[in-house]
């Protein structure tokens, strides 16, 4: 006699406790003896033909191989003689939560081939969004809660979420609901790339007593580097530098309990860099940097770069009223005939502006003045800060930072705020 032949089982896949009734289907079944589902033996074996059998199945786990055993042996393991046991997780009110029938053990085995074969940067990709999809909204493991049973338990679910304030996930939710696509980037995707980076561009640094504390290089986001290379590029065309200071890296402040953000927030978005201060103050005469205005003027003060080369455009020399720093007071000198080249204009055409009026340190302690902001896009009552942080940092930094509880707040036109 022939082996005996599964072809097929319906239902292919149950709970892990077992109790599931099912049909096998195939050839050569008459006299079978057993049915083992991996290694345990079914319950209520049933022959009903020589291609029809109904069994229970035992407790088990993951995918196993089921097999007919008749006295002319045991039948072979394939994909259609498969098994799956599904995890589901125990509903809060025991309920029967809800498995999805379309995760099958074939579609699973096929998802992780295509995860463990592809290499080309596509395929990886694809990998990405498959594993996404799988953590996010397959039932690989089965609902912490049971699923709505009407509009009014849909209510409730969405109710809850607005009052715990998860925009995010309620948006999520309502997507499932309606079968459109959700927000994107999809809730809980953490991406290890970002779009925009911190970039070190090569500092100036003048001869001089600041040297020394000026860095080599400093921190410009990635979509200003253009521009502020421009900038550097004219202010060399006078024979005249731009020193700048960052610190070596941008990180932002973990969250804490009572933790507020920072009100400078910008500069934890890459829209401000700041002059060196070191470079400013001490000597007007000789600094690469001043805080000018014409002599004898009650013009605006601004700050203006010394030219200290002969170079391919040329300064008029002029005469000016300029602030001199110790670390306790200030004061006001006037310079003759000094050649310096004003930074605001040069230092617009990149995008970043100084605070107008600019702010005028008492000592220099005080460095609020170096400061130059870059608002180019931030467009009030629409730019989320969430969206700005996101641009830079990854879903995971972000919600572990001190801006956690405030991505949601929206520009103003000078600021970001919750109102």
């Amino acid at each position: 006699m022939a082996l005996p032949v599964i072809t097929s089982i319906s239902p292919s896949s149950g709970p892990t406790d077992g109790g599931t009734a099912v049909t096998i289907h195939g050839t050569g079944f008459t006299g079978a003896t057993a049915v083992l589902f991996g290694g345990a033996e079914a319950t209520g074996v049933a022959v009903k033909s020589a291609k029809l059998i109904d069994a229970t199945t035992p407790a088990g786990i993951g995918t196993v191989n089921v097999t007919v055993t008749t006295p002319s042996g045991s039948s072979a393991t394939g994909a259609a003689s498969q098994f799956a046991y599904a995890v589901q997780a125990v509903a809060p009110n025991g309920g029967t939560p809800f498995v999805d029938p379309g995760l099958s053990a074939q579609l699973v085995s096929n998802l992780l081939s295509v995860l463990t074969s592809a290499t080309s940067p596509d395929a990886v990709e694809a990998q990405d969004i498959i594993m996404r999809r799988i953590a996010l909204e397959g039932d690989v493991i089965g609902s912490r809660v049971p699923p709505p049973q009407n509009i009014t338990e849909i209510g409730g679910y969405i109710n809850l979420m607005t009052t715990l304030k998860e925009k995010a996930m309620r948006e999520q939710a309502l997507a499932g609901i309606l079968g459109v696509a959700g927000p994107n980037p999809p809730l809980g995707w953490i991406s290890n790339s970002q779009p925009l980076a911190m970039v070190d561009l090569a500092n100036d640094r003048p001869p001089g007593p600041a040297q020394p504390t000026i860095p080599l290089a400093v921190l410009v986001r990635s979509d200003f580097v253009g521009a502020v290379k421009a900038a550097m590029a004219a202010v060399h065309s006078y024979g005249a530098t731009i020193p700048f200071a960052s610190p070596p890296v941008l990180q932002l402040p973990p969250g804490a309990p009572g933790a507020t953000p920072p009100a400078d927030i910008l500069s934890y978005l890459g829209r401000e860099v700041c002059l060196a201060p070191a470079a400013a103050l001490a000597d007007p005469a000789t600094d690469p940097l001043a805080i000018v205005r014409p002599a004898g003027t009650t013009k605006p003060w601004q700050i203006a770069a010394r030219v200290l080369v002969a170079a391919s455009a040329t300064v008029a020399p002029a005469d000016y009223d300029a602030i001199r720093c110790t670390a306790t007071a200030s004061s006001t000198v006037t310079l003759t005939g000094a050649r310096l080249v004003p930074l605001a204009p040069i230092l617009a055409s990149a995008g970043f502006y100084p605070a107008a009026p600019l702010p005028m340190p008492a000592n220099s302690t005080q460095t609020a003045w170096s400061t130059l902001t870059n608002i180019t896009g931030l467009t009030a009552g629409v730019t989320r800060l969430g969206d700005e942080l996101s641009l830079l940092y990854n879903a995971q930094t972000i919600a572990s930072s001190v801006f956690a509880s405030v991505v949601d707040w929206v520009w103003n036109g000078s600021a970001f705020d919750g109102s």
